[in-house]
Protein backbone atom coordinates (compact mmCIF):
# COMPACT_ATOMS: atom_id res chain seq x y z
CA UNK A 1 0.00 0.00 0.00
CA UNK A 2 2.65 2.77 1.11
CA UNK A 3 4.90 1.46 -2.26
CA UNK A 4 1.60 2.18 -4.19
CA UNK A 5 0.76 5.69 -2.88
CA UNK A 6 4.58 6.46 -3.03
CA UNK A 7 3.76 5.64 -6.42
CA UNK A 8 1.32 7.33 -7.03
CA UNK A 9 2.53 10.50 -5.62
CA UNK A 10 5.52 10.18 -8.12
CA UNK A 11 3.09 10.16 -11.29
CA UNK A 12 1.34 12.93 -9.84
CA UNK A 13 4.69 14.86 -9.49
CA UNK A 14 6.24 13.35 -12.36
CA UNK A 15 5.36 16.49 -15.07
CA UNK A 16 6.47 19.08 -12.35
CA UNK A 17 9.79 17.52 -11.19
CA UNK A 18 11.70 18.07 -14.58
CA UNK A 19 10.56 21.58 -14.76
CA UNK A 20 12.64 22.62 -11.42
CA UNK A 21 15.69 21.16 -13.23
CA UNK A 22 15.52 23.82 -15.91
CA UNK A 23 17.23 27.51 -15.48
CA UNK A 24 14.47 30.20 -13.88
CA UNK A 25 14.57 32.00 -18.01
CA UNK A 26 13.25 28.61 -19.45
CA UNK A 27 10.64 28.08 -16.90
CA UNK A 28 9.58 31.65 -16.87
CA UNK A 29 9.35 31.60 -21.14
CA UNK A 30 7.60 27.86 -20.98
CA UNK A 31 5.31 29.27 -17.91
CA UNK A 32 4.54 32.96 -19.82
CA UNK A 33 4.17 30.55 -23.60
CA UNK A 34 1.64 28.22 -22.13
CA UNK A 35 -0.44 30.82 -20.40
CA UNK A 36 -0.07 32.72 -23.89
CA UNK A 37 -1.04 29.51 -25.60
CA UNK A 38 -4.17 28.68 -23.63
CA UNK A 39 -5.55 31.99 -24.30
CA UNK A 40 -5.09 32.37 -27.65
CA UNK A 41 -6.69 29.05 -28.20
CA UNK A 42 -9.67 30.20 -25.95
CA UNK A 43 -10.45 32.92 -28.69
CA UNK A 44 -9.85 31.07 -31.92
CA UNK A 45 -12.82 29.11 -30.39
CA UNK A 46 -14.62 32.02 -29.71
CA UNK A 47 -13.93 33.68 -32.63
CA UNK A 48 -14.58 30.53 -34.36
CA UNK A 49 -17.92 30.11 -32.37
CA UNK A 50 -18.83 33.78 -33.86
CA UNK A 51 -18.14 33.11 -36.92
CA UNK A 52 -20.15 29.89 -37.41
CA UNK A 53 -23.13 31.90 -36.05
CA UNK A 54 -22.71 35.03 -37.92
CA UNK A 55 -22.27 32.65 -41.29
CA UNK A 56 -25.10 30.77 -40.29
CA UNK A 57 -27.12 34.35 -39.84
CA UNK A 58 -26.33 35.01 -43.25
CA UNK A 59 -27.14 32.23 -44.75
CA UNK A 60 -30.73 32.10 -43.30
CA UNK A 61 -31.04 35.75 -44.42
CA UNK A 62 -30.02 34.77 -47.86
CA UNK A 63 -32.80 31.77 -48.07
CA UNK A 64 -35.19 34.41 -47.14
CA UNK A 65 -34.32 36.60 -49.59
CA UNK A 66 -34.30 33.63 -51.82
CA UNK A 67 -38.25 32.51 -50.80
CA UNK A 68 -39.52 35.83 -50.04
CA UNK A 69 -40.85 36.82 -54.11
CA UNK A 70 -42.19 33.58 -54.01
CA UNK A 71 -44.35 33.95 -51.05
CA UNK A 72 -45.29 37.57 -51.92
CA UNK A 73 -46.98 36.03 -55.37
CA UNK A 74 -48.38 33.28 -53.88
CA UNK A 75 -50.11 34.99 -51.34
CA UNK A 76 -52.37 37.07 -53.80
CA UNK A 77 -52.17 34.58 -57.10
CA UNK A 78 -54.10 31.24 -56.86
CA UNK A 79 -52.38 29.75 -60.63
CA UNK A 80 -49.53 32.03 -60.78
CA UNK A 81 -47.08 31.86 -63.90
CA UNK A 82 -43.93 30.59 -61.58
CA UNK A 83 -40.41 31.79 -63.14
CA UNK A 84 -36.87 29.96 -61.88
CA UNK A 85 -34.67 32.26 -60.04
CA UNK A 86 -31.22 33.21 -61.11
CA UNK A 87 -27.75 33.03 -59.79
CA UNK A 88 -27.70 29.45 -59.02
CA UNK A 89 -30.65 29.41 -55.88
CA UNK A 90 -32.10 26.85 -54.78
CA UNK A 91 -35.96 26.95 -55.05
CA UNK A 92 -39.02 24.91 -55.15
CA UNK A 93 -42.57 25.46 -54.68
CA UNK A 94 -44.97 22.95 -54.16
CA UNK A 95 -48.64 23.32 -54.63
CA UNK A 96 -51.64 22.35 -52.28
CA UNK A 97 -51.85 19.09 -54.49
CA UNK A 98 -48.69 18.17 -53.65
CA UNK A 99 -46.97 18.95 -57.53
CA UNK A 100 -43.80 20.70 -57.69
CA UNK A 101 -44.26 23.59 -59.53
CA UNK A 102 -41.01 25.16 -59.76
CA UNK A 103 -38.09 23.66 -58.81
CA UNK A 104 -34.40 24.22 -59.07
CA UNK A 105 -33.60 21.57 -56.41
CA UNK A 106 -31.26 18.76 -56.95
CA UNK A 107 -32.93 15.42 -57.38
CA UNK A 108 -31.81 14.48 -53.94
CA UNK A 109 -32.91 16.85 -52.68
CA UNK A 110 -36.65 16.94 -55.01
CA UNK A 111 -36.84 13.65 -52.77
CA UNK A 112 -37.27 14.94 -49.48
CA UNK A 113 -39.89 18.03 -50.47
CA UNK A 114 -42.98 15.70 -49.79
CA UNK A 115 -41.32 15.46 -46.40
CA UNK A 116 -40.93 19.40 -45.86
CA UNK A 117 -44.49 20.10 -46.88
CA UNK A 118 -45.55 19.02 -43.34
CA UNK A 119 -42.58 20.72 -41.52
CA UNK A 120 -43.15 23.82 -39.56
CA UNK A 121 -42.23 26.95 -41.08
CA UNK A 122 -38.88 28.32 -40.31
CA UNK A 123 -35.42 27.64 -41.09
CA UNK A 124 -33.83 23.82 -40.08
CA UNK A 125 -30.84 21.49 -41.42
CA UNK A 126 -31.82 18.31 -43.57
CA UNK A 127 -29.45 15.57 -44.68
CA UNK A 128 -29.58 14.30 -48.02
CA UNK A 129 -27.27 11.39 -49.60
CA UNK A 130 -24.40 12.59 -47.01
CA UNK A 131 -24.74 16.62 -47.93
CA UNK A 132 -26.00 18.97 -45.67
CA UNK A 133 -28.27 21.50 -46.80
CA UNK A 134 -29.95 24.79 -44.73
CA UNK A 135 -33.38 25.05 -45.79
CA UNK A 136 -35.84 27.66 -45.23
CA UNK A 137 -39.56 26.26 -45.46
CA UNK A 138 -42.79 28.95 -45.94
CA UNK A 139 -46.33 28.18 -46.12
CA UNK A 140 -48.29 31.02 -47.93
CA UNK A 141 -52.24 30.19 -47.88
CA UNK A 142 -54.19 31.38 -50.71
CA UNK A 143 -57.93 30.42 -52.45
CA UNK A 144 -55.97 27.61 -53.78
CA UNK A 145 -54.87 25.81 -50.63
CA UNK A 146 -51.93 25.80 -48.37
CA UNK A 147 -48.29 25.89 -50.97
CA UNK A 148 -45.28 25.51 -49.66
CA UNK A 149 -41.77 27.61 -50.36
CA UNK A 150 -38.50 25.64 -50.00
CA UNK A 151 -34.84 27.85 -50.75
CA UNK A 152 -31.86 25.92 -49.93
CA UNK A 153 -27.89 26.13 -49.64
CA UNK A 154 -25.58 23.57 -49.68
CA UNK A 155 -23.83 24.02 -45.60
CA UNK A 156 -20.73 22.77 -47.23
CA UNK A 157 -19.73 26.26 -48.30
CA UNK A 158 -20.23 27.86 -45.00
CA UNK A 159 -18.31 24.61 -43.39
CA UNK A 160 -15.31 25.59 -45.93
CA UNK A 161 -15.50 29.35 -44.76
CA UNK A 162 -15.63 28.04 -41.39
CA UNK A 163 -12.60 26.24 -41.89
CA UNK A 164 -10.82 28.24 -43.92
CA UNK A 165 -11.04 31.07 -41.16
CA UNK A 166 -10.00 28.80 -38.05
CA UNK A 167 -7.19 27.03 -39.96
CA UNK A 168 -6.43 31.03 -40.72
CA UNK A 169 -6.68 32.28 -37.35
CA UNK A 170 -4.53 28.82 -36.00
CA UNK A 171 -1.77 29.90 -38.17
CA UNK A 172 -1.90 33.23 -37.32
CA UNK A 173 -2.24 32.20 -33.42
CA UNK A 174 1.24 30.05 -33.96
CA UNK A 175 2.99 33.10 -35.00
CA UNK A 176 1.77 35.05 -32.20
CA UNK A 177 2.38 32.03 -29.98
CA UNK A 178 5.93 31.72 -31.65
CA UNK A 179 6.76 35.42 -31.10
CA UNK A 180 5.90 35.92 -27.67
CA UNK A 181 7.65 33.30 -26.49
CA UNK A 182 10.98 34.27 -28.32
CA UNK A 183 10.09 38.17 -26.96
CA UNK A 184 9.60 36.23 -23.31
CA UNK A 185 13.07 34.39 -23.44
CA UNK A 186 14.55 37.96 -24.48
CA UNK A 187 12.36 39.71 -21.44
CA UNK A 188 13.17 37.22 -19.12
CA UNK A 189 16.88 37.53 -20.18
CA UNK A 190 16.41 41.12 -20.18
CA UNK A 191 15.06 41.10 -16.59
CA UNK A 192 17.17 38.09 -14.73
CA UNK A 193 20.91 40.27 -16.28
CA UNK A 194 20.83 42.16 -12.47
CA UNK A 195 20.54 38.65 -11.15
CA UNK A 196 23.64 37.18 -13.08
CA UNK A 197 25.83 40.41 -12.38
CA UNK A 198 24.88 40.20 -8.27
CA UNK A 199 26.19 36.12 -8.54
CA UNK A 200 28.80 36.90 -10.60
CA UNK A 201 30.04 39.69 -7.87
CA UNK A 202 28.94 36.66 -5.42
CA UNK A 203 31.00 34.40 -6.57
CA UNK A 204 33.61 37.12 -6.25
CA UNK A 205 33.02 37.80 -2.17
CA UNK A 206 35.12 34.90 -1.53
CA UNK A 207 38.52 36.56 -3.26
CA UNK A 208 37.72 40.19 -1.53
CA UNK A 209 34.79 39.75 1.28
CA UNK A 210 35.89 43.11 2.75
CA UNK A 211 35.32 45.34 -0.42
CA UNK A 212 32.88 43.63 -2.57
CA UNK A 213 28.64 44.28 -2.60
CA UNK A 214 26.36 43.10 -4.69
CA UNK A 215 25.40 45.67 -7.45
CA UNK A 216 22.26 47.74 -7.21
CA UNK A 217 20.31 48.86 -9.98
CA UNK A 218 18.85 51.99 -10.66
CA UNK A 219 15.28 50.66 -11.12
CA UNK A 220 13.33 50.77 -7.82
CA UNK A 221 12.52 47.04 -8.09
CA UNK A 222 12.56 44.01 -6.38
CA UNK A 223 15.84 43.18 -7.54
CA UNK A 224 17.27 46.73 -5.79
CA UNK A 225 15.42 45.34 -2.75
CA UNK A 226 16.62 42.23 -2.81
CA UNK A 227 20.29 43.36 -3.27
CA UNK A 228 19.93 46.17 -0.44
CA UNK A 229 19.19 43.53 1.89
CA UNK A 230 21.48 41.35 1.16
CA UNK A 231 24.28 43.60 1.20
CA UNK A 232 23.30 45.02 4.54
CA UNK A 233 23.75 41.13 5.99
CA UNK A 234 26.55 40.98 4.44
CA UNK A 235 27.89 44.12 5.72
CA UNK A 236 26.57 42.81 9.26
CA UNK A 237 28.04 39.40 9.07
CA UNK A 238 31.20 40.92 7.63
CA UNK A 239 31.42 43.43 11.05
CA UNK A 240 30.40 39.92 13.17
CA UNK A 241 33.44 38.17 11.86
CA UNK A 242 36.01 40.85 11.94
CA UNK A 243 34.50 41.59 15.77
CA UNK A 244 35.49 37.64 16.05
CA UNK A 245 38.44 37.23 14.84
CA UNK A 246 39.50 40.56 16.59
CA UNK A 247 38.17 38.76 19.83
CA UNK A 248 39.82 35.74 19.03
CA UNK A 249 43.32 37.58 18.29
CA UNK A 250 43.40 39.55 21.41
CA UNK A 251 42.19 36.88 23.53
CA UNK A 252 45.01 35.11 22.00
CA UNK A 253 47.39 37.20 23.01
CA UNK A 254 46.04 38.37 26.09
CA UNK A 255 46.50 34.37 27.44
CA UNK A 256 49.75 33.73 26.37
CA UNK A 257 51.30 36.03 29.23
CA UNK A 258 49.44 34.87 32.13
CA UNK A 259 49.62 30.99 30.74
CA UNK A 260 53.44 31.81 30.28
CA UNK A 261 53.79 33.14 33.95
CA UNK A 262 51.50 30.52 35.22
CA UNK A 263 53.75 27.64 33.37
CA UNK A 264 56.79 29.40 35.55
CA UNK A 265 54.97 29.39 38.88
CA UNK A 266 54.74 25.67 38.26
CA UNK A 267 58.25 24.98 37.28
CA UNK A 268 59.08 26.60 39.99
CA UNK A 269 57.17 25.31 42.47
CA UNK A 270 58.48 22.04 41.48
CA UNK A 271 61.95 23.01 41.95
CA UNK A 272 61.22 24.16 45.24
CA UNK A 273 59.20 21.53 46.35
CA UNK A 274 61.70 20.78 49.29
CA UNK A 275 61.01 24.43 50.84
CA UNK A 276 57.78 24.43 52.21
CA UNK A 277 57.21 28.28 52.46
CA UNK A 278 58.79 28.80 48.86
CA UNK A 279 56.58 26.44 47.50
CA UNK A 280 53.34 28.01 49.27
CA UNK A 281 54.67 31.20 47.87
CA UNK A 282 54.68 30.11 44.49
CA UNK A 283 51.13 28.07 44.50
CA UNK A 284 49.96 31.19 46.06
CA UNK A 285 51.29 33.32 42.96
CA UNK A 286 49.97 30.40 40.81
CA UNK A 287 46.34 30.74 42.48
CA UNK A 288 46.64 34.88 41.15
CA UNK A 289 47.34 33.83 38.14
CA UNK A 290 44.21 30.99 37.73
CA UNK A 291 42.27 33.60 39.44
CA UNK A 292 43.15 36.42 36.17
CA UNK A 293 42.71 33.94 33.57
CA UNK A 294 39.32 32.48 35.31
CA UNK A 295 38.07 36.60 35.11
CA UNK A 296 39.38 36.41 31.49
CA UNK A 297 37.48 33.98 30.51
CA UNK A 298 34.43 34.98 32.23
CA UNK A 299 34.68 37.94 30.69
CA UNK A 300 34.91 37.14 27.17
CA UNK A 301 31.91 34.87 27.99
CA UNK A 302 30.04 37.98 28.42
CA UNK A 303 31.03 39.85 25.90
CA UNK A 304 29.63 36.54 23.57
CA UNK A 305 26.30 36.86 25.10
CA UNK A 306 25.99 40.40 24.51
CA UNK A 307 27.14 40.07 20.93
CA UNK A 308 24.59 37.11 20.54
CA UNK A 309 21.67 39.22 22.19
CA UNK A 310 22.33 42.08 19.76
CA UNK A 311 22.59 39.62 16.69
CA UNK A 312 19.15 38.29 18.19
CA UNK A 313 17.22 41.41 18.50
CA UNK A 314 18.64 42.52 14.63
CA UNK A 315 17.11 39.47 13.62
CA UNK A 316 13.85 40.46 15.14
CA UNK A 317 13.37 39.24 18.78
CA UNK A 318 12.21 41.51 21.32
CA UNK A 319 14.26 43.80 23.60
CA UNK A 320 13.83 43.58 27.32
CA UNK A 321 11.91 46.39 28.98
CA UNK A 322 12.35 47.20 32.46
CA UNK A 323 11.00 49.70 35.06
CA UNK A 324 13.24 52.10 36.41
CA UNK A 325 12.40 51.50 40.01
CA UNK A 326 13.25 47.40 39.51
CA UNK A 327 16.79 48.67 37.81
CA UNK A 328 16.62 51.14 40.66
CA UNK A 329 16.41 47.52 42.91
CA UNK A 330 19.03 45.74 41.15
CA UNK A 331 21.66 48.67 41.62
CA UNK A 332 20.95 48.40 45.53
CA UNK A 333 21.65 44.53 45.20
CA UNK A 334 24.88 44.93 42.89
CA UNK A 335 26.46 47.85 45.71
CA UNK A 336 25.57 44.99 48.40
CA UNK A 337 28.06 42.56 46.26
CA UNK A 338 30.34 45.13 45.75
CA UNK A 339 30.41 46.35 49.50
CA UNK A 340 31.81 42.40 50.07
CA UNK A 341 34.83 43.05 48.01
CA UNK A 342 35.46 46.47 48.77
CA UNK A 343 35.38 45.54 52.42
CA UNK A 344 39.20 43.95 52.27
CA UNK A 345 40.37 47.19 51.63
CA UNK A 346 38.35 49.21 53.67
CA UNK A 347 36.98 50.51 50.92
CA UNK A 348 33.26 52.47 51.25
CA UNK A 349 30.51 52.32 48.55
CA UNK A 350 27.67 54.73 49.09
CA UNK A 351 24.70 54.75 46.59
CA UNK A 352 21.82 57.22 46.08
CA UNK A 353 18.45 56.62 43.88
CA UNK A 354 16.59 59.98 42.53
CA UNK A 355 13.16 58.62 41.17
CA UNK A 356 11.92 60.20 38.40
CA UNK A 357 9.24 63.15 39.13
CA UNK A 358 5.73 61.89 38.53
CA UNK A 359 2.72 63.95 37.48
CA UNK A 360 -0.47 62.08 38.09
CA UNK A 361 -1.78 58.29 38.17
CA UNK A 362 0.14 55.57 40.41
CA UNK A 363 3.84 54.93 40.48
CA UNK A 364 6.66 56.27 42.03
CA UNK A 365 8.32 59.27 42.45
CA UNK A 366 7.38 62.34 43.78
CA UNK A 367 3.72 64.30 42.83
CA UNK A 368 1.56 61.27 42.68
CA UNK A 369 3.21 59.43 40.32
CA UNK A 370 2.95 58.14 37.27
CA UNK A 371 3.77 55.26 34.37
CA UNK A 372 7.14 55.03 35.39
CA UNK A 373 9.57 55.46 32.97
CA UNK A 374 11.14 52.18 31.10
CA UNK A 375 14.36 51.31 29.81
CA UNK A 376 15.79 48.93 26.91
CA UNK A 377 17.77 46.91 29.22
CA UNK A 378 17.19 44.09 31.62
CA UNK A 379 18.36 43.60 35.35
CA UNK A 380 21.61 41.30 34.71
CA UNK A 381 22.02 43.94 32.61
CA UNK A 382 22.31 46.70 35.29
CA UNK A 383 24.34 44.32 37.53
CA UNK A 384 26.88 44.21 34.58
CA UNK A 385 27.16 47.87 34.87
CA UNK A 386 27.46 48.28 38.34
CA UNK A 387 30.04 45.55 39.03
CA UNK A 388 32.43 46.18 35.85
CA UNK A 389 32.92 50.21 36.61
CA UNK A 390 32.57 49.89 40.92
CA UNK A 391 34.69 46.83 40.83
CA UNK A 392 37.59 48.66 38.74
CA UNK A 393 37.01 51.11 41.43
CA UNK A 394 37.87 48.84 44.02
CA UNK A 395 40.91 47.63 42.17
CA UNK A 396 42.90 50.85 41.40
CA UNK A 397 42.00 52.64 45.21
CA UNK A 398 44.32 52.72 47.86
CA UNK A 399 43.28 51.32 50.99
CA UNK A 400 40.13 53.73 53.08
CA UNK A 401 39.32 54.57 49.35
CA UNK A 402 35.54 55.84 48.62
CA UNK A 403 32.86 55.18 45.90
CA UNK A 404 29.74 56.62 45.20
CA UNK A 405 27.23 55.03 43.07
CA UNK A 406 24.21 57.09 41.90
CA UNK A 407 21.03 56.00 39.54
CA UNK A 408 18.65 58.70 38.48
CA UNK A 409 15.98 60.05 36.43
CA UNK A 410 17.14 63.19 33.68
CA UNK A 411 15.14 64.46 31.37
CA UNK A 412 14.26 61.98 28.58
CA UNK A 413 17.29 59.16 30.04
CA UNK A 414 18.29 57.29 33.14
CA UNK A 415 21.67 58.26 34.36
CA UNK A 416 23.88 55.85 36.49
CA UNK A 417 27.26 57.48 37.51
CA UNK A 418 30.03 56.03 39.72
CA UNK A 419 32.46 58.35 41.14
CA UNK A 420 35.30 57.14 42.97
CA UNK A 421 38.39 59.20 44.90
CA UNK A 422 41.01 57.51 43.49
CA UNK A 423 44.13 58.47 41.67
CA UNK A 424 42.12 58.79 38.21
CA UNK A 425 43.60 57.62 35.02
CA UNK A 426 45.95 59.26 32.16
CA UNK A 427 44.69 61.44 29.86
CA UNK A 428 46.17 59.80 26.84
CA UNK A 429 44.29 56.49 28.17
CA UNK A 430 40.48 57.90 28.22
CA UNK A 431 40.03 57.91 24.58
CA UNK A 432 40.40 54.18 24.21
CA UNK A 433 39.34 53.64 27.29
CA UNK A 434 36.65 51.37 26.12
CA UNK A 435 38.26 49.19 23.46
CA UNK A 436 38.84 45.72 24.36
CA UNK A 437 42.13 44.33 26.68
CA UNK A 438 43.06 48.53 27.49
CA UNK A 439 44.17 49.14 30.72
CA UNK A 440 45.93 52.12 32.28
CA UNK A 441 49.24 52.61 33.46
CA UNK A 442 50.22 51.19 36.68
CA UNK A 443 47.96 54.49 38.82
CA UNK A 444 45.02 52.23 38.17
CA UNK A 445 46.33 48.31 37.85
CA UNK A 446 46.44 46.20 40.58
CA UNK A 447 49.65 45.11 42.07
CA UNK A 448 50.83 41.48 42.44
CA UNK A 449 52.39 42.51 45.60
CA UNK A 450 50.56 45.11 48.54
CA UNK A 451 52.12 48.64 47.98
CA UNK A 452 53.59 50.06 51.16
CA UNK A 453 52.83 53.35 50.96
CA UNK A 454 49.12 52.73 49.86
CA UNK A 455 48.24 49.67 52.05
CA UNK A 456 46.36 48.02 48.51
CA UNK A 457 46.07 44.02 49.13
CA UNK A 458 47.08 41.73 46.04
CA UNK A 459 43.96 41.72 43.57
CA UNK A 460 43.84 39.34 40.45
CA UNK A 461 44.96 41.30 37.46
CA UNK A 462 42.20 42.83 35.14
CA UNK A 463 41.33 41.62 32.14
CA UNK A 464 41.26 44.79 30.47
CA UNK A 465 36.99 43.73 29.37
CA UNK A 466 35.25 45.24 31.93
CA UNK A 467 34.55 49.11 30.18
CA UNK A 468 34.26 47.03 26.96
CA UNK A 469 31.50 44.99 28.57
CA UNK A 470 30.37 48.56 30.32
CA UNK A 471 30.14 49.87 26.34
CA UNK A 472 28.48 47.37 25.30
CA UNK A 473 26.05 46.89 27.40
CA UNK A 474 25.38 50.58 27.40
CA UNK A 475 24.86 50.55 23.25
CA UNK A 476 22.63 47.43 23.35
CA UNK A 477 20.37 49.55 25.31
CA UNK A 478 20.42 52.26 23.21
CA UNK A 479 22.80 54.65 25.18
CA UNK A 480 26.00 55.86 25.64
CA UNK A 481 29.14 55.30 28.54
CA UNK A 482 32.06 57.61 29.02
CA UNK A 483 34.19 58.98 31.48
CA UNK A 484 36.54 61.50 33.38
CA UNK A 485 38.77 62.43 35.68
CA UNK A 486 37.22 64.63 38.72
CA UNK A 487 39.31 67.74 38.53
CA UNK A 488 39.36 67.13 42.88
CA UNK A 489 40.64 63.76 41.94
CA UNK A 490 39.29 60.61 41.30
CA UNK A 491 37.53 59.18 38.47
CA UNK A 492 33.83 59.33 37.13
CA UNK A 493 31.78 56.97 34.79
CA UNK A 494 28.53 57.93 33.11
CA UNK A 495 26.36 55.97 31.65
CA UNK A 496 23.50 57.20 30.11
CA UNK A 497 20.40 55.16 29.04
CA UNK A 498 17.42 56.70 27.13
CA UNK A 499 13.75 56.15 28.13
CA UNK A 500 11.48 53.82 25.76
CA UNK A 501 8.70 55.98 24.10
Amino acid sequence: MNEAADGSRSDRRGPIRPLRLLSLRARITIGSTAIAAIVILLLVLVMRFQVVSVVASASRTLLDADADPYVATLEVDSDPDLSPPGNAQLVAVVSPSGEIRLSTMPKRVEQALGSLTTTPAGTSVIRVSGSEYRVVVEHPVNQAGRWTVVAARNSQAEAIVVDDLTTTLSLTGVAILVAFGVASWILATAALRPVNRMRREAERLSAAPERAELPVGPAQDELASLATTLNAFLARTRQATERERQMVSDASHELRTPLAILTTQLDLAALDADDAAALAAHIERAKHSVARLSRLANDLLALSRIEESERREQDGDQRPETAWSDLGDEVMAAVDRVRLIASAKDITVDFDLEPPVAVGGAGPGTGGGTVEPRYRIDTGGMAQLVTNIAGNAVAALPRGGGIFVSWRSTGDEGVLQITDDGPGVPESFIPVAFDRFTRPDEARKSRPNPDPSTGAVTVPGGSGLGLAIVRAVAERAGGTAGLRNVPSGGLEVTVRLPEVR
